[in-house]
């Protein structure tokens, strides 16, 4: 991986962060296995487990079950987790994937962790050297959001479908950046592109639904600029891009609406009331009156985002992880406002169609895990997904660039 072209972008920050990352997924696997006692991690394990052993009892009923979801009986399915819905449920796929795996590991949970915290690494680490190559002078911004920043460097390892999805995601976006910034894709990418795709749809169906589409706004709107003088100003095409995703929101929120009577609205209400009634013990969201409806959303919207960015605020954390999250939480309200000065004392900020699809990102993904996910401890691993987005803008600001360049003269110049 060291000696891929895009890894090059990453000196003198790679070997430390992968060790990070490897050691991450170490530590998420022995928290869920000697803190917590159990958890969704252990349990992809062990179901992975009776699948690794079908196949070594009968590879053919195996591969009936991996590429057919056939089981050979009803009995051996019951003992499966997450096997009710086998076509719909990207846990029981997780489990699938994991015995595969296994048979390459000889069915440990920890060399498994740390190939998944090695996919994860590959896709943040190919993102981070993009928005590098795109823009040098931000090196250190992309380096900490992508693959520095703690919660994001922790929850994104180990043997998780997070990890998948992270990695999955970061690789994507890459990709497209690249490819719309005038960067010839490589072969390779073209080959892997449709499995990430697939990756990414089986893992969080309703993320490949929202992020796509805003990927492909994106790159058409970069690609026919190319062609056409009138829209090569940035500026210009920062307006346009803006009233695309502006129409294209109100238009997604209908077709959700409309699609299969409402079911994406419904499925984030019901998976909003199970987290609620098991985080009574604990801190947790409180919306008013959040119903599967399109008015309903958009009245909590607001305080999702703020939620999801912002809390558990850390004299409302009531254990050590929550504690930790408080004060990764009152760096980022730190950034916000430090951010928020630059802009007023700030003549001309430079905003580009890259900076518009990270706040669209941010905060569509902000509203839609903040409104499906009351649980602190649960969005904490969710918004990895859109928290490095928001860490690398805010770390674009004037005052912070000034820091980093008075750190620059002070240490050697490898480290910037």
């Amino acid at each position: 991986m060291q000696r891929q072209r895009w890894a090059e972008q990453l000196r003198p920050y790679f070997y430390p962060a992968l060790g990070l990352k490897l050691l991450c997924g170490l530590l998420l696997g022995l928290l869920y296995f000697e803190y917590y006692g159990g958890g969704d991690t252990v349990a992809y394990h062990q179901g992975s487990l009776k699948l690794t052993a079908l196949a070594y009892q009968d590879f053919k009923a195996y591969a009936e079950l991996i590429f057919l979801n056939q089981f050979p009986d009803e009995p051996f399915r019951a003992e499966i987790p997450f096997s009710r819905f086998p076509d719909f449920s990207n846990s029981f796929f997780l489990i699938k994937l994991l015995s595969v795996l296994n048979l390459l590991t000889d069915s440990s949970y920890y060399l498994g962790g740390l190939y998944f915290s090695l996919f994860s690494f590959w896709g943040s680490g190919r993102l981070a050297a993009t928005l590098i190559i795109l823009q040098r002078k931000y090196k250190t911004a992309a380096t900490v959001a992508f693959l520095l920043f703690p919660s994001v460097m922790f929850w994104s390892s180990g043997l998780s479908k997070d990890a998948l999805l992270f990695g999955s995601v970061c690789w994507i976006v890459a990709v497209v950046l690249k490819t719309a910034n005038g960067y010839r894709a490589s072969k390779t990418d073209f080959i892997l592109l449709l499995p990430m795709l697939y990756l990414l749809y089986k893992v969080k169906f309703f993320v490949a639904m929202l992020l796509l589409p805003l990927l492909f706004v994106y790159l058409s709107l970069k690609v026919i600029a190319k062609n056409y003088p009138l829209l090569k100003p940035e500026r210009r095409q920062v307006y346009i891009f803006i009233l695309l995703l502006l129409l294209f929101i109100p238009a997604a929120a209908l077709f959700f609406d409309m699609y299969m009577d409402g079911f994406f609205y419904s499925n984030l209400v019901t998976t909003h009331d199970a987290l609620l009634a098991r985080s009574q013990h604990t801190i947790f969201i409180q919306y008013n009156l959040l119903e599967p409806t399109l008015q309903s959303f958009i009245l909590n919207a607001p305080e999702a985002v703020l939620s999801a960015v912002y809390r558990p605020f850390i004299w409302e954390s009531d254990n050590a992880l929550q504690i930790l999250s408080g004060i990764e939480n009152l760096v980022l309200l730190m950034l916000t406002l430090v951010s928020i000065r630059a802009g007023l004392t700030t003549k001309r900020c430079r905003i580009s169609p890259e900076y518009v699809l990270f706040g669209f990102i941010v905060i569509l993904f902000a509203a839609i895990f903040g409104l499906s996910t009351p649980n602190f401890g649960s969005l904490s691993r969710y918004r990895i997904l859109f928290l490095p987005f928001l860490i690398y803008l805010f770390m674009q600001n004037t005052f912070i660039l000034s820091i980093l360049y008075k750190l620059k003269a002070m240490l050697p110049k490898r480290y910037f």
